[in-house]
């Protein structure tokens, strides 16, 4: 009904809304069969988290960048897990095969577990098989997803 959407008014989340926005939290992992672990106080710890939208890491030699590293925080919200994803991962092809790469991926590690995340994530495209091989050697496991992801063009939605 119109009068109802009128009534609608979005806000951030209050101290208030803690044991309700708990339990829809662990109702949504219910419903995507997962076992829900997070807690209040686990609630409380990652709003709490400070973790900038990006962390990037360089490989320097002799003066010389080599290449990068790029961190993005995120989160399993049921689980109450903070997570690292290493976004990017770039090394300057006369540096390839020369352990810039894993020396990258161990130093985005010890960022990960500093920062107390449960697990640091990476995703490549299927025909980049060295990379494969690589984060397969560094310890990543294949972590094949489930179902769709979907993007909003916001800069183009703005447009008239």
């Amino acid at each position: 009904p119109p009068d109802a959407a009128q009534r609608l008014h979005i806000r951030q989340a209050r101290w208030g809304d803690k044991d309700d926005l708990l339990a829809m939290i662990q109702a949504l992992a219910h419903h995507h069969g997962d076992v829900p672990e997070l807690d209040l106080s686990g609630l409380i710890d990652l709003l709490r988290a400070e973790l900038p939208w990006l962390r990037l890491l360089v490989a320097e030699r002799d003066g010389a960048l080599l290449g990068y590293a790029g961190l993005v925080g995120g989160l399993r919200l049921q689980h109450g897990q903070k997570t690292l994803d290493l976004h990017h991962l770039y090394i300057a092809e006369e540096a390839r095969g020369q352990g810039v790469g894993r020396a990258l991926i161990s130093e985005a590690k010890a960022v990960a577990r500093a920062l107390g995340c449960s697990c640091l994530t990476v995703g490549t495209q299927d025909h980049n098989r060295a990379a494969q091989a690589t984060y397969l050697a560094c310890g990543f496991a294949p972590s094949p997803m489930s179902g769709q992801r979907f993007a909003l063009d916001l800069a183009q939605e703005d447009r008239p």
